[in-house]
């Protein structure tokens, strides 16, 4: 025990425990409803009344976000779906041109012309009756004539409107 201002007081330990004058813990702390505090139920200030506003305010706020962003999923989805759907599409065409490309290699090969103008009964010329026709300033595919216009034409002019 301590003398302080005429007052004989008991140290505490750490824990709350009185220490006898030779150093020794006296005791437990008492717990703290034990030390003549009655402790009581206030009621609360606030009616219930004011959740409700809130609630309202807060379903206004999240109802359309909700409804916004299960929206855009459906949009996503079928955008998706719209996407997988020209896929298949572009795949199918695709094949489709190589296999018209192939139909177009085989009948511009140069054998099933020849067969086909057998049938037809076309045969090759004598080499007397073929003329080779000198066409001035025409050395290359693609090249323009002296008028402007490309050598097909000015060899239309040549030849005029008869084979």
């Amino acid at each position: 025990m301590k003398k302080r201002d005429g007052v004989m007081t008991r140290r505490r330990d750490r824990r709350g425990g009185t220490i006898s004058p030779k150093g020794r813990t006296a005791g437990k702390p008492r717990p703290p409803s034990s030390r003549g505090s009655k402790l009581r139920l206030v009621p609360s200030s606030r009616p219930r009344r004011r959740r409700l506003p809130f609630f309202i305010a807060s379903t206004v706020l999240v109802g359309p976000l909700v409804f916004g962003v299960v929206t855009v999923q459906a949009l996503v989805s079928q955008t998706s779906f719209r996407m997988q759907q020209l896929a298949n599409e572009n795949a199918r065409l695709q094949e489709s041109y190589g296999e018209l490309k192939l139909q177009i290699a085989q009948l511009s090969s140069p054998d099933r012309i020849a067969r086909q103008a057998t049938r037809l009964g076309l045969r090759v010329p004598d080499s007397s009756n073929v003329h080779a026709v000198a066409i001035p300033g025409s050395g290359a595919t693609g090249r323009v004539d002296r008028q402007g216009g490309p050598l097909s034409f000015s060899l239309k002019r040549l030849l005029g409107d008869h084979p």
